[in-house]
């Protein structure tokens, strides 16, 4: 009886051994083999890993906003109009980093949508960001079908454009502040009047802007409210140093000028390394 149940039990063993032996523990005489097996699958793994990675690498697209032609070249080779109005608009979030004047800026991928940085020199980098207001959002999934197609057929809506442009000196406020009082003398009344929130209007060939406040003079433009989706325009220093930072809106926005400006000028500070 007991010899039967030896034989059962080494009958059982030698069954288990048979059916489960991928993860049964290895004796001492399989242990190379079991080795040999685990090298070779560990660098298969490794082989395929790395044959995606270069996959990813070499054949996936660049991001155009990275590797697009600079304006000049574009003007050199007589793009179209569509080519050269052309942006990038991405919903991915990674940082771009951008030197410009005396900055480098960590700028979300979502928030631009074109970089001009032909010339080693930061002090001629142009770059455009775009977000709707009133809190300055970047592109999502949520809200990217709030972003206008086209401007200049279809106007702003709640999208600004903020285009920060090198190859200039920041504006000096003294001359501009001259420039418009000639400007509403020669092509307009020839006075600014008070009208809302602090806001002073001449009415020109554009209706020009002024406001005094706590960071400086507020001048801008806005087009007749009898052109079709009228926008306003504000040129101001871009706190780098250098360059020129222009902001396109709405005119329906046209009293919340000041805060446009103060809250973009804060997000573009926000993204400089500190």
């Amino acid at each position: 009886m007991v010899a039967g149940i030896g034989k059962r039990t080494g009958d059982m063993a030698e069954f288990g051994r048979r059916q489960y032996y991928a993860t049964s523990i290895p004796s001492g005489a399989e242990t190379p083999d079991r080795t040999k097996w685990l090298v070779r699958s560990v660098v298969a793994t490794a082989l395929i890993a790395g044959s995606l990675l270069s996959y990813k690498v070499f054949y996936q697209p660049a991001d155009p906003l990275l590797k697009h032609e600079s304006f000049a070249e574009k003007l050199q080779r007589h793009a179209s109009r569509e080519e050269l109005w052309q942006n990038y608009p991405s919903l991915d979030r990674r940082t771009i980093p951008v030197a410009f004047g005396d900055k480098t800026y960590k700028i979300p991928r979502n928030y631009l949508v074109d970089l001009d940085r032909s010339s080693a020199d930061p002090k001629e980098t142009t770059f455009e960001i775009y977000v709707l207001l009133p809190k300055l959002e970047p592109r999502t999934t949520n809200n990217a079908g709030r972003f206008a197609k086209s401007p200049f057929y279809g106007g702003y809506g709640d999208q600004v454009n903020a285009r920060i442009r090198g190859g200039q000196k920041e504006l000096n406020w003294s001359e501009r502040r001259l420039l418009w009082n000639r400007r509403c003398e020669e092509k307009g009344s020839g006075v600014f009047l008070m009208v809302e929130s602090g806001y002073q209007l001449c009415e020109a060939d554009s209706d020009l802007f002024l406001k005094d406040t706590p960071e400086g003079p507020l001048i801008f433009a806005c087009e007749k409210v009898t052109v079709k989706r009228p926008d306003c325009t504000i040129a101001d220093p871009t706190g780098a140093g250098w360059g020129v930072l222009t902001l396109h809106f709405s005119r329906k926005y046209v009293y919340q000028a000041d805060e446009i400006r103060k809250r973009f000028r804060s997000l573009l500070d926000s993204f400089a390394e500190k």
